[in-house]
Parts: structure tokens; sequence; C-alpha cells
């Protein structure tokens, strides 16, 4: 009896011990390389607060392992730490369309003003053999871009910026020949190749853009004034946000006397395109005036603020409509959320999204042939008698008004796909 006992007791024990000694499993390890790659894919998401935590961790991954932080990884925690502090005051930029560009195209495609832009196969008589000289001087092969050296010339083509290197050399035209102005560019440190100069027509600011580790990231856009002596120009200033982003901002313009200005940019592209946005008005920063705080916004106006997203996406003449043979393949661009960027029919998750995204389709197509008209009607009241226009004008005011409304609608038609889609 009593080794009976003694036996049910030890069964008795026998789960007890096999269940003290389970182990739970260990958690999976994460390398400081996919730590530093979740703190970059969060920053060029606008997840600010996400990308600091994951380069905390990346900092602390590395002390465990007594590695020195790379001054990369330093670079990109200020980087971090100065857009946020933009995110929160960035400008309201009143965006009127924007097109997808290849860069190979753009010199061809970009929307000119009275100041213009050329590239170097562009540039007139006179000047080209001139400003050649500059445009080639000897730059480091990081800052190497698939972008045009645009040279800047202002309406009157008395005036001209040369990109030459880390620097710009301004161009002025005497008679019929052009001469070297001494005006100093004050350098950024650890700067790069100097893009895109434009002078705007008070003859005074000017915007370039070019790369350095006091930026966001890739190619930033920068704005000095010329002093009040004329022979040099202040330190150039970094501007806000939406200008720049975590990506490369590669030219800003503003015509001043015409009322509208383009901002060209690779944020959320594919590979090898740029986004051209058109806005119309006087952007804040040229008036002294601050953006605004967005944590007054709701969190979807907030990011549409700053990044530019949602705006309308043209393709008209610009970008190459998909032959039948390729539909399948890519058949359409709708910027979702953060780095999100839906190509194909299939990556709808959802019916309903997919129904509303083909109506915004369709909304979005009339609203490309109603602008189209009103530059028709623009056109032919520009070319009318006097007697004529007020009847023009008219049907141009109507239009206008129509089109801010289905504007208006596109944008609620596709703040819907994206809620049917789980972005909230």
């Amino acid at each position: 009896m009593r080794i009976r006992s003694i036996l049910l007791a030890l069964l008795l024990l026998v789960p007890l011990c096999s269940e003290a000694k389970d182990v739970k499993p260990k958690a999976p390890v994460v390398t400081p390389e996919e730590l530093l790659k979740e703190a970059l894919s969060a920053y060029h998401a606008y997840q600010f607060e996400q990308a600091s935590t994951a380069l905390e961790k990346y900092f602390t991954a590395l002390q465990r392992k007594r590695l020195a932080v790379p001054d990369s990884a330093k670079v990109l925690e200020a980087q971090i730490a100065r857009a946020e502090r933009m995110y929160s005051s960035a400008d309201a930029l009143h965006v009127v369309d924007s097109a997808l560009v290849r860069i190979s195209q753009l010199s061809e495609l970009l929307p000119q003003g009275g100041g213009r832009f050329y590239s170097e196969h562009q540039l007139p008589d006179g000047l080209s053999s001139v400003a050649t000289r500059y445009l080639h001087q000897s730059v480091d092969s990081a800052s190497s871009t698939e972008l045009p050296l645009f040279v800047f010339v202002d309406a009157l083509a008395r005036n001209s910026i040369v990109p030459s290197g880390g620097s710009l050399t301004w161009l002025a035209k005497a008679g019929s020949a052009w001469e070297r102005q001494e005006i100093e560019m004050k350098s950024l440190e650890g700067a790069s190749r100097y893009l895109s100069p434009f002078l705007l027509e008070d003859g005074m600011t000017l915007f370039f853009s070019t790369k350095t580790s006091s930026g966001l990231g890739g190619y930033d856009l920068y704005m000095t004034r010329l002093t009040e002596q004329g022979n040099s120009f202040f330190e150039p200033t970094l501007l806000g946000m939406p200008y720049n982003s975590p990506f490369n901002d590669y030219l800003l313009a503003y015509h001043e006397a015409e009322g509208w200005g383009i901002l060209v940019s690779d944020r959320f592209a594919p590979e090898g395109q740029v986004h051209v946005y058109r806005f119309t008005g006087r952007p804040a920063f040229l008036s002294g005036s601050k953006g605004g705080e967005t944590s007054e916004l709701s969190p979807d106006e907030a990011y549409r603020r700053a990044t530019l997203s949602g705006v309308l996406y043209t393709d008209g003449e610009v970008l190459p409509r998909p032959t039948k043979g390729s539909r399948a393949k890519e058949e359409l661009f709708f910027h979702l959320q953060g780095s999100t960027i839906y190509r194909y029919w299939s990556d709808f998750k959802t019916e309903a999204g997919r129904q509303a995204f083909e109506s915004a389709e369709t909304l979005r197509r009339d609203l490309l042939e109603q602008r189209a008209r009103l530059e028709r009607l623009r056109s032919s009241w520009r070319q009318a008698r006097p007697e004529a226009r007020p009847i023009l004008r008219s049907e141009i005011q109507l239009l206008e008004a129509a089109l801010t409304q289905k504007e208006a609608q596109l944008q609620s038609q596709l703040n819907a796909v994206r809620r049917h889609e789980g972005v909230h």
C-alpha cells in the first residue's frame, strides 16, 4: 500500500516538473541594420515619432555590441528632429494641379513663366558659350543627379544665374556679350552641386537646391537674398514644409506678376520620375508670415498640407498612356498613405475601395476636360475684342467656380477610397 502511494505521488509530480521546465520562446532578434531600416522607412512616411523610437533602439543595439554610432545615423537623428519641427508649421500651399514627369523629359515639359529655365542644349546663342564654362566646374561624384543642370534667365533676358559646382555664378548682359558679375555667394558647409537657381522679379530673392547634412535628406530647397550693397548674398536659409521633404526637392519658382509657381520633387514618385506641382498665390514665407500650426488641424489635413499628398495627379500629354498590352501591368497611380502607392487594380483590398476609385477616376477625367475648356476660354478672352470680353469673363468665372466644387468633390471621393482601404 505504501509503495502504491509513493508511485501515485511521483506520477502527480511529473506534470508539475514538466510544466516547470517549459521555457517561453525567445523574441526574434532584431539586428541593428533592421532597426536603422525601420527608422528610415518611418521617416520617409512622415512618421517621425516612430522613426525616433526605432533610431533610439538602433543606438542601444550598437552600444550593446560596443560599436560606434556612424555619422550618417547622427545626421538622420538631426534630420528627424528638424522635419518634426517643420511639420508642425507647414505652409498651406494652394496646389491647383500636378503631374508625374520623367526626369529625362523635364526640360521639355517644365511650365515656364517670365523668368525661364534652360537646360544646356536649350541655351540661347551668345549665352551658351559663356554659361557652359561655369556649368561644368568640377564637383564630387556623390552629388551627381539625373536632373538637368538648369540655367536661369530673367524675363528681360538681362541676367542669368548659372550652377557652377558648389556655388552659383551671376552673368549680366553688357551690350551683346554676357559678363560675370563679382557677386559673392556664401557656400553651405558640406554642400554638393547647386541646382535650379531662380531669381524672383524683385531681382534680389534667390531660390536654389543643394544637398547638405543640415537639410532633410536628399536635395533641399534654400532661399537667400542679395545684400543692400549688391555684391554678395546673405547666408542661405533652409525652406520649411511643404517645399522640402525627406526626399529630393529639386526646384522652386514663383512668378510674381503672374501669381503662380511650380515645385519639383520626387516625393512618393516612382524611380526616374518627379512630381511637378503647380500652385497659385504668394508663398507665405515670402511675406514673412508663418504657415500656421498643423496641430490645430486634423491628422489627415496636417499630413496633406506637409506632404502635398491628395492633390490631383494628371497625365494629359505628360504621362504616356498605357497600351492594351501593358494595362494589366500598370493601370493606375494612387497615393494611399505614407509611402504606400497603388499601381495595380489588384492592389485594392476591398471592392468598395475599388469602386470608389473608379468613380474618382471618372470625376478626374471630367475635371481634365473642364480644365482644357477653361484654358480655351481664357485664350479666347485674351484674343477677343473689348466688347466681347464681359460675356467670356462671366463664362470663365462660372466654370472656375464649378471646377472648385468638383475639385473638392474629388478630394472627398479619394478620402472615401482611403477609408474603404482601412486608412483612418
